[in-house]
């Protein structure tokens, strides 16, 4: 019924130069709901900054709903508060009747190993996250998160919400993206730089030292993959990363791609993904036969706990000699290892 109407999606209006994760989020909400709901006309809003808000006033006043996405949506806010944490609410979607559903939060914590009882405890000692989260309520039609920590923060604030898969899983299913018939390469998808031996150390080492160490842990993890499987490239994410190790891995099999859809269909090529972006692991697990092995740098990497078919490492746990044995542990992706998740996403949607 609403297919002659725009939807807006609140989260980013990039698709070059920028995170890739973010888009990824996006692209498989549109998935999500265009599921549940058929195909409908998107209008892309930035969460970053108020200019769409202001440029598409009418156009969201006339909407059915919104669709809000994006990490991270729940953490301390007396220890960091960014805009669409709170501006976005008060001065645009609640003024504007706009009605939300509020998808695929994720939690933003103190340091990267934290538990989530602490979590929990740390957000709930502030009295602006309370308040804060509260007034979301209101113009939220539906909350999902897409980690334990979120999840139990929303339950310790007795707000209803349900704890589904990333939506970024589904990215390439709107994009139409299979598969290639065939699957040579096995992917190495190394974090931002600053992810460098000791960064979860209290006292962190020199930039110098931190960018020599990423280098040699990296360049390490590539020729025991290399040894195994002649088909081994490293796929850079973000251009930070690329820069680093250019002159250390062989141009051939460097790889880094300013655009989020030729990223995206490049690990269509790959029958293996070894992946310190959580936004690579899932996309690529999203796609039937892949085996995924997911690099945690923090407690992010909890997310892919509901597909126990993608194995889940520690970074700082996994070493060169490691990683072989890790691969061979690990089994494709299936089908029906997504149905049941995709048929609750249809049915949050439809509610």
């Amino acid at each position: 019924m609403w297919a002659h109407l725009m939807i807006p999606l609140i989260t980013t209006t990039v698709r070059t130069g920028h995170n890739a994760g973010d888009t990824f989020i996006g692209v498989g909400l549109q998935h999500l709901v265009e599921s549940a709901l058929g195909p409908h006309a998107w209008l892309l809003i930035d969460r970053f900054v108020p200019d769409g808000f202001r440029r598409y006033e009418r156009e969201l006043r006339d909407a059915p709903f919104a669709v809000y996405g994006g990490m991270p949506q729940y953490n301390n806010y007396d220890r960091w508060k960014h805009w669409y944490d709170d501006a976005m609410w008060r001065r645009h979607i609640a003024p504007l009747g706009l009605k939300v559903m509020t998808m695929a939060g994720g939690a933003g914590f103190s340091h990267p190993h934290i538990g989530i009882d602490e979590y929990v405890a740390d957000c709930l000692s502030s009295a602006r996250t309370d308040r804060i989260i509260r007034r979301r309520v209101d113009s939220t039609l539906c909350f999902t998160v897409r980690d334990p920590y979120a999840h139990a923060l929303l339950n310790a604030l007795d707000i209803e919400n349900e704890y589904l898969p990333c939506s970024a899983t589904w990215a390439t299913r709107h994009w139409g993206i299979a598969p290639a018939g065939e699957r040579p390469l096995s992917l190495l998808v190394p974090p931002h730089p600053r992810y460098a031996p000791g960064y979860d150390a209290p006292r962190k080492p020199s930039r110098a030292a931190r960018r020599e160490g990423f280098i040699q842990q990296w360049v390490g993890l590539y020729e025991a993959l290399k040894a195994v499987d002649a088909g081994a490239k490293v796929l850079c994410h973000g251009h930070e990363e690329f820069q680093a190790l250019r002159g250390h891995i062989p141009s051939p099999d460097l790889l880094h791609h300013g655009d989020s859809y030729t990223l995206l269909r490049q690990y269509a090529l790959a029958h293996t993904v070894v992946s310190a972006r959580l936004h690579g692991s899932l996309p690529a697990y999203g796609l039937p036969r892949t085996r995924v092995l997911n690099v945690s740098v923090d407690v992010r990497g909890s997310a892919v706990e509901l597909f126990p078919g993608i194995g889940n490492v520690a970074l700082p746990a996994l070493t060169p000699s490691r990683l072989p044995e890790l691969v061979e542990g690990l089994r494709p992706s299936a089908e029906e290892d997504l149905a049941p998740w995709r048929a609750r996403y249809e049915r949050r949607i439809r509610a």
